[in-house]
């Protein structure tokens, strides 16, 4: 990280947010700084990561589903026709 931990961190979650769908002004702006600040008071060992899990929690934002791994499986045919 840079010197400026708090505004690195900062400006993960607000990128975090918009990436999210959520319309960044000055009130939910407020609410990650004082994310931050309270995640920051714990300490700056594993703080983005401590602070990226309180994100979606605190922000009411629904956890996203993993993508499927592969499409799903349909059994069918390509109707050959038959030879006699």
């Amino acid at each position: 990280m840079t010197d400026n931990i708090v505004e690195d961190a900062l400006g993960r979650v607000l990128a975090y947010l918009r990436l999210s769908g959520v319309t960044v002004g000055t009130g939910t702006t407020r609410a990650a700084l004082r994310l931050v600040d309270e995640t920051l008071e714990a300490g700056e060992d594993g703080l983005l990561e401590r602070l990226m899990a309180a994100v979606p929690e605190r922000f009411g934002l629904d956890h996203p589903e993993p993508p499927m791994l592969a499409p799903p499986v349909h059994h069918g045919s390509i109707h050959y026709a038959r030879r006699s």
